[in-house]
C-alpha cells in the first residue's frame, strides 16, 4: 500500500526527523526552497505518485499508523491531523490524491508560510470533498516554539474571512474560544461546538 503514496516535506533543517519514520519504499521529498506554502506545492508538483503526504520535517509514527491514513485516502477523501483551533486539518499531516489538490489550486502561496492549511481545508470542504480528522495525539511530535505573531495572526485571520466570507462566523468563534481557553486554562474542547472538534478515525490506537 505504502509504496502508491509520495511523501512530500518542507523544511531547512539539516536533520530531518520525520525521515526517519517513513518506510523504504516510500519516496520522499525534501522541499528547502521558497515559503511553507510555495514548498508544499512544489512537492506535489514533482511527486511520483497520485497519493501524497505532506508532513512536518518534526513528527514521529508508527509503520501501521502510516499504512492506515494512506489506505483511507481516495480521489474524494483527505486524510489530516486535527487543527488546533478550526476543527479542519492541520498541516503537520495531510494525506490527498493529487486530483484534489489541482481542483481547489493547491496551497495558497500569499499565506506564505501559515494558515496554508487552514485555507486548503476549507476549499476542500467547500468543494464537496471528505475530510477526515484524526487526533493529532496518534503522531509524535517534537515541540518548538512558533514564529507567529500576534499582528501575523491578525492578518492572516482578516485574509481568510474576506476569502471565505460564509466560513467568517466560523473562524472568528473559534479563534476566540482558542483565546479564552488558552488565557484562562479551560480545555479547549469545553470552549467550542462539538462540530468543530469532532474527529474520525478508523485506524489502530498506538501508543
Amino acid at each position: 500500500m505504502t509504496s502508491d503514496v509520495s511523501v512530500v516535506i518542507p523544511s531547512i533543517k539539516d536533520n530531518v526527523l520525520t525521515v526517519e519514520s517513513i518506510p523504504e519504499d516510500v519516496p520522499v521529498f525534501i522541499e528547502r526552497e521558497g515559503t511553507l506554502n510555495e514548498a508544499r506545492n512544489r512537492g506535489v508538483r514533482h511527486a511520483e505518485h497520485d497519493i501524497v503526504a505532506i508532513l512536518d520535517d518534526d513528527i514521529a509514527f508508527t509503520e501501521s499508523v502510516f499504512d492506515d491514513l494512506v489506505g483511507m485516502v481516495d480521489e474524494q477523501t483527505v486524510v489530516g491531523a486535527a487543527d488546533w483551533e478550526f476543527g479542519l486539518l492541520a498541516g503537520r499531516v495531510i494525506l490527498f490524491h493529487r486530483d484534489v489538490w489541482r481542483d481547489v489550486g493547491g496551497f495558497d502561496e500569499r499565506l506564505r508560510s501559515h494558515n496554508g492549511d487552514t485555507d486548503f481545508s476549507i476549499k476542500i470542504h467547500d468543494a464537496g470533498y471528505d475530510l477526515v480528522r484524526f487526533p493529532r495525539e496518534i503522531i509524535r511530535h517534537e515541540e518548538h516554539s512558533r514564529s507567529i505573531t500576534t499582528r501575523d495572526r491578525a492578518w492572516r485571520l482578516a485574509y481568510l474571512c474576506g476569502k471565505h466570507p460564509e466560513y467568517a462566523p466560523h473562524l472568528l468563534a473559534s479563534t476566540a474560544a482558542y483565546n479564552v481557553a488558552q488565557w484562562t486554562g479551560v480545555d479547549y474542547k469545553m470552549m467550542v461546538p462539538r462540530t468543530v472538534i469532532d474527529v474520525t478515525w478508523s485506524g489502530r490506537d498506538e501508543d
